[in-house]
């Protein structure tokens, strides 16, 4: 509810879009980003919520944010290009996510295109302490304010100031570029499909609205938003080709069935609470994930896709294709493509950073610790392994295999390494290459 004066409404004035979903920033959160998430909640629109915090309080660094019914409220997808994890609540009915960056938060907000919603509770992020008698919201309002657009919404939350500050009740400047306009108190208490406060110590939220008026002009989003989300990244083709592919479960998260068998060995040989929540099954509902991946085919324009420049030979019995580039720039491709990733250990572990959820069907040629599956593996020149594309091909998981140029890079040295096979699982064979030169026709 807000209250303005002796007035009441039971509305709060978010900001409206249309073919996008609302930005929101939360600067140095640490748990009481749960308060900004269940006010984006109760608001019932599609949402992106950035958390920037020198020390980000992950939802699955403890498993201490439970709903109400002691499931996993928050499931994890994938990583946003460059820094951040990303989360998501598949039980709502409309978009959201959730990304928290290890970033300062000054720096954080200046890689932001704009803020729709600003939701701020320790703004002496953007100050630093001193003596000025007045409120740390008032002494950092201009640089609050440096990415607001016009029209958005400052949300000051209570918890961390005296109630001796007082704040402007009537519209004022706060530079050259901006004003702000008092909206009210703001009060939400328990928040029906929001996430439990009861671990955050802060049940119920209280708040100042300011509305932004902003001279300054911002570039759209979509960018961004694309680095934030992988299906933002592909083409109207490779959307269609996953629409009835939802995306699994975080694969170094304890899985339904894992839990399950954890849960009864604890009440059988344990002591105590058993603290891990139930699993979600998946980060997206079946028909939710196929309504958005319908609605971004619906609107192109949004989409960033990342180009390859591809060739396409057929090899004997296998489909050959080869790409001009860097494989850790299409590693979102190739899990669309179910691709098994064949490389040597420190490009298989870049690999598996950006893209976690390949590590299932990757096969690593240097494994520390156990004995390599290619004795004697030279990967390139005039002394590498004359059978090593065989080899890879047979220690493939999937029907396609993905891995990087080798031997000498040529094509007439890959036509001769593949003739002749039979009978293998792999079917599909996919080489990227950064030297022009490499498997070039004569």
């Amino acid at each position: 509810m807000l209250w303005k004066g002796n007035k009441m409404f039971t509305s709060i004035p978010f900001p409206i879009v249309e073919d996008r979903p609302l930005i929101a920033y939360h600067p140095g959160p640490h748990q009481n980003y749960l308060a900004s998430w269940n006010v984006m909640v109760d608001n019932g629109q599609p949402f992106v919520l950035i958390c920037d915090d020198l020390g980000p309080d992950y939802p699955d660094g403890g498993w201490g944010q439970l709903s109400k019914d002691g499931m996993e409220y928050f499931a994890r997808v994938d990583n946003p290009i460059g820094i951040g994890q990303a989360y998501r609540n598949p039980d709502l009915s409309f978009q959201n996510l959730l990304v928290h960056r290890q970033i300062d938060a000054k720096i954080g907000m200046e890689e932001l295109p704009f803020i729709d919603i600003l939701y701020i509770d320790f703004p002496e992020l953007f100050t630093g302490y001193n003596v000025e008698p007045k409120h740390p919201l008032l002494r950092a309002a201009s640089s609050l304010s440096s990415k607001v657009r016009d029209g958005g919404l400052i949300i000051s939350d209570r918890k961390n100031f005296d109630g001796h500050w007082p704040l402007p009740k009537e519209e004022f400047q706060v530079d050259d570029n901006v004003m702000w306009e008092p909206l009210g108190k703001a009060e939400w208490f328990i928040i029906p499909d929001g996430v439990d406060l009861y671990h955050s110590g802060n049940q119920d939220i209280f708040t100042d609205l300011f509305r932004v008026s902003q001279k300054k002009k911002f570039p759209d989003c979509f960018d961004f938003l694309a680095s934030l989300m992988k299906h933002r990244r592909m083409s109207v083709e490779e959307l269609q080709d996953i629409i009835e592919k939802p995306p699994k479960r975080w694969p170094f998260h304890m899985s339904v069935n894992q839990y399950y068998n954890s849960w009864n060995r604890h009440q059988e040989f344990g002591s105590g609470r058993f603290e891990h929540p139930v699993p979600q099954g998946m980060p997206w509902k079946d028909e939710m994930f196929a309504q958005w991946i319908e609605w971004l085919i619906e609107h192109p324009e949004q989409l960033r896709p990342i180009k390859r420049k591809e060739r396409h030979l057929k090899i004997g019995k296998i489909d050959v294709t080869l790409v001009h580039g860097d494989i850790t720039e299409h590693l979102d491709w190739l899990e669309s493509k179910n691709a098994s990733l064949v490389l040597r250990r420190k490009l298989l572990t870049k690999c598996l950073e950006i893209n976690p959820f390949l590590w299932k069907n990757s096969v690593n040629l240097q494994p520390k610790w156990e004995l390599p599956p290619i004795p004697k593996l030279k990967w390139s020149g005039m002394k590498s392994n004359s059978q090593i594309t065989k080899s890879m091909m047979q220690l493939c998981i999937t029907n396609t295999m993905a891995t990087i140029s080798h031997r000498d890079g040529s094509l007439e040295s890959l036509i001769q390494s593949l003739e002749g096979i039979e009978n293998y699982v792999t079917k599909n064979l996919i080489i990227f290459h950064k030297d022009y030169q490499d498997y070039k026709m004569y």
